[in-house]
């Protein structure tokens, strides 16, 4: 992924926490409150927090960024240890290919547009600045 930009993955809109997103990225992090938006409609989101997965927390593989400095996880029940080996493993996989899970908002908190999946979008930078295209 190009520096300055992420992918959306998946998008859910999960009532009373937000719209929880599997973001693709290659930065070093993305720390709360940054504005990320889609250069072509201008829609603008705010990445609230970190969102670990409790299966990779107890297999001592999730990756932490200084940066992100609030998180929440969700954790996941299976029928049996076959499903948690494999639901650890496509997690692994998705760090490999720098996917993560953050909590999302609109900029407009009433309005929950979800972004699409598939879209690139912009992170603007703190300071007002934005990364060059």
């Amino acid at each position: 992924m190009e520096q300055g930009f992420i992918k959306i993955i998946e998008c859910f809109n999960i009532t009373a926490i937000g719209l929880l997103t599997e973001l693709q990225h290659s930065e070093n992090g993305i720390p709360p409150n940054t504005q990320i938006f889609d250069p072509i409609t201008n829609e603008t989101w705010i990445v609230k927090k970190r969102v670990h997965h409790g299966i990779l927390i107890l297999d001592r593989s999730e990756k932490y960024f200084d940066c992100e400095t609030e998180s929440m996880h969700v954790d996941s029940v299976f029928k049996n240890l076959k499903d948690r080996e494999i639901a650890v493993e496509k997690e692994l996989n998705k760090r490999k290919n720098g996917i993560y899970s953050y909590l999302i908002e609109t900029e407009k908190k009433k309005q929950k547009i979800k972004p699409e999946i598939g879209s690139k979008l912009k992170i603007k930078l703190q300071h007002n600045k934005v990364y060059k295209s």
